[in-house]
């Protein structure tokens, strides 16, 4: 998923037992949002910050990943305070979300590292069981959206036993 505190929210209502992966894609943008920010934009310099970080974020190196930022807020002294502001929101973001960027782990299981194929998937159930003039119950959606789920999954001999 992205970083929107709302979604985590809903995951953790909805499928509270299920494995939360902050999208890839999203940390990367936001651990350059960082770097253009201490070393400006597209400069060598920054390439050179992020590049390390998200080695380390790739290969489960999370953990070090998110000292190091922590880190960055011990030095904030000799930064404005909007450049402080900024620094803070970006590095609170990771801070956040360390028990979600297990990317190495997720991958190793087959799963994707960003969030494109979830959110293909739910456009594709919309379309299919929120039609006009379709109105499920609760408990009637959740059946249908569990056929669905094993037959995309091509795990429909499952539906017999």
């Amino acid at each position: 998923m992205d970083g929107a505190v709302w979604l985590w929210e809903l995951a953790e209502d909805r499928f509270a037992e299920a494995i939360k992966t902050l999208d890839f894609h999203h940390a990367r943008d936001h651990l350059w949002a960082l770097a253009y920010e201490l070393h400006g934009k597209d400069t060598p310099e920054a390439k050179a910050w992020v590049q390390p970080l998200l080695r380390s974020l790739r290969n489960g190196r999370e953990t070090r990943v998110v000292r190091r930022l922590e880190e960055l807020l011990e030095t904030q002294s000799e930064r404005t305070p909007q450049s402080q502001e900024v620094v803070k929101r970006e590095v609170n973001y990771f801070v956040n979300h360390r028990d979600h960027l297990h990317y190495q782990a997720m991958e190793q299981a087959g799963a994707p590292r960003s969030s494109g194929a979830v959110e293909s998937l739910g456009k594709q159930l919309q379309r299919r069981l929120r039609g006009c003039g379709q109105i499920w119950s609760r408990p009637g959606f959740t059946h249908l959206l569990r056929l669905c789920v094993l037959i995309k999954n091509k795990e429909d001999s499952l539906l017999w036993n």
